[in-house]
């Protein structure tokens, strides 16, 4: 097929999927749709202010699919981190990436950078008892647990036998915290992690009531009253696969500098459907698809953090071949793709890492700029690699080699698999068949490995090159691809060990490196997202590590 051929093929299939995005009552697909090309960001909405029937400063904004929990410890995607952020609050608070004080005013570190000592501030969770050093210490146990069996178990590495706990070979009263006094909890580290005070502000480092996680059980946090707030916000309601609704909490320790009397987050799975849900005054807050942004010349671009690739599961068959791995990498034109599943506004990936992720002085692109694959692609190489690939498989005809594309059933997700579908087929010869499927459903066989290809992202915890880095270690739990390298993981383990910032970032950078070689992942997209904000709403800010939309101290004009 040549090239001419399969570039109709793909804009046929985008055209195709693009028309039939919008799901939404005939009124707003054209709100939505057909909006003029000098729409604003202001489109409409300068009279949807503070709600008419209470009089209360609610900001509305919608998720493409409900939170697997609330549960502090347990919480492993980025929109539950984003709720979590503002109904609890950690010893720290990073802001844009800056650390703050959270529950603890203030601290000590000690010179070797491995001791921790927490002072914490008067304060008192949302039934009005007081926060002590032992609701941290708790928390903090309850991350590594077996018991528990929290899948982000791994961020809590730094701690002094975090670890060793997580795989059964120590008691869980052998972590690195101890509790001083009431108000003083000390940490000592495995380490030196000059992130360490980053991670705090993860929910998966909150306090958390021993009382009410041992009455609960399996249940705990699973509805609003089975669980206690110590951030800005609380949890009044959860609707599942509808809406979770947020009220302020007063006894938050900073609640004078609360504007908003809560939130409602509502579930709409289809982009379109939410932009015209904007449109019709009942979202605050859209993020605009990409098919329709040059609708709105006045949308504010910002970088969600996420890096999109395709995962592959490297234990059986085409892609336990590095040679295979690399010739798809060579074979994918990544601009053609860009251009083509999102009109160009989101950035081609080169490399795995954000670039806009800090360094030891500047950025990690300034600081260290790499180009994995060329981004036009390289036919040449492509072939190379495919070549040595069928010697190696044993294969004589590169249609012999059948690989299964598996992801969500989204508008989106649909029409990025086409477009890699096309690209792949018609520069390697490969045949390659998409399975769409729920999105909880492509969750659960990527976490059991029940997959051979699927698009799959990741969004940095905190903005450090490691974030991206440390899931694809042999033992990290997120690593569902049966990708092991001794060379890697003993890069990792050395910059872990590193107290040096100079040579620290040097080693993640060789690792980052050695992953792209070994043809670890397609890196596809860095999402440059577009947003819309209802002119009465202030102070709504985005950040791209940690948690998708800050509204702490916004405001609602009333």
């Amino acid at each position: 097929m040549d090239k001419k051929r399969v570039m109709a093929l793909v804009l046929s299939t985008v055209m195709a999927l693009s028309g039939a995005a919008c799901s939404t009552p005939a009124s707003k697909e054209t709100a939505a749709a057909g909006a003029s090309s000098d729409s604003t960001v202001a489109s409409g909405k300068d009279d949807a202010t503070v709600d008419t029937a209470s009089g209360e400063k609610i900001f509305r904004y919608s998720i493409a699919a409900d939170v697997a929990t609330l549960d502090q410890q347990k919480m492993n995607e980025s929109v539950a981190a984003t709720i979590g952020y503002h109904i609890q609050e950690g010893l720290t608070r990073s802001i844009s990436g800056e650390v703050h004080p959270g529950i603890a005013e203030s601290w000590d570190v000690s010179e070797d950078g491995l001791t921790y000592t927490f002072h914490l501030r008067d304060a008192v969770w949302s039934d009005g008892k007081a926060i002590t050093a032992d609701d941290f210490a708790y928390g903090m146990k309850r991350i590594v647990d077996p018991e528990v069996a929290s899948a982000f178990a791994f961020i809590a590495k730094p701690l002094l036998n975090a670890t060793e706990i997580t795989a059964g070979e120590k008691n869980v009263d052998e972590l690195g915290v101890k509790v001083i006094d009431e108000k003083t909890l000390e940490c000592t580290l495995a380490f030196p992690a000059p992130y360490f005070l980053q991670l705090l502000s993860m929910s998966q480092f909150y306090a958390t009531r021993e009382d009410l996680a041992e009455q609960y059980g399996s249940d705990f946090a699973g509805s609003a009253d089975k669980n206690v707030y110590d951030g800005p916000f609380k949890l009044k309601e959860w609707k599942p696969n509808d809406r979770i609704i947020l009220e302020k909490n007063e006894n938050y320790w900073d609640a004078e500098n609360v504007k908003l009397d809560g939130a409602e987050i509502i579930v709409v799975a289809d982009e379109n459907t939410a932009l015209a849900m904007y449109e019709q005054g009942e979202l605050d807050y859209v993020d605009v698809p990409t098919d329709l942004i040059p609708n709105y010349p006045d949308a504010e671009f910002y970088y969600s953090g996420a890096c999109d690739f395709i995962k592959l599961n490297t234990g059986d068959g085409p892609l336990a071949n590095r040679n295979f791995r690399l010739a798809l990498n060579y074979g994918l034109n990544r601009n053609e793709f860009i251009n083509l599943s999102t009109n160009g506004y989101w950035t081609p990936a080169n490399r795995f890492v954000l670039g806009i992720v800090g360094g030891e002085s500047k950025t990690w692109e300034e600081e260290h700029p790499y180009t994995a694959f060329p981004l036009d692609g390289d036919q040449a190489k492509a072939q190379e690699y495919l070549q040595e690939a069928m010697s190696e498989l044993g294969v004589s005809a590169p249609s012999e080699i059948q690989i299964e594309l598996l992801t969500t059933d989204m508008e989106r997700t649909k029409k990025e698999a086409e477009v890699i579908q096309a690209l792949l087929q018609d520069s390697l010869g490969i045949v390659i068949n998409i399975s769409l499927v729920p999105r909880a459903d492509r969750l659960s066989r990527e976490e059991t490995g029940d997959y051979e290809m699927v698009i799959s992202g990741i969004l940095p915890d905190y903005p450090d090159p490691i974030s991206f880095l440390e899931s694809w270690e042999t033992t990290s739990p997120y690593n569902h691809t049966n990708y092991s390298n001794p060379e890697y993981d003993a890069l990792l383990e050395k910059a872990y060990a590193d107290g040096n910032a100079t040579t620290r970032f040097d080693t993640l950078f060789e690792a980052e490196k050695l992953f792209m070689e070994d043809g670890g992942l397609v890196p596809l997209q860095f999402r440059r997202n577009a947003k819309l904000i209802n002119t009465a709403v202030t102070g709504v800010t985005n950040y791209f590590c940690g948690y998708n939309i800050n509204f702490i101290h916004a405001d609602k004009a009333e």
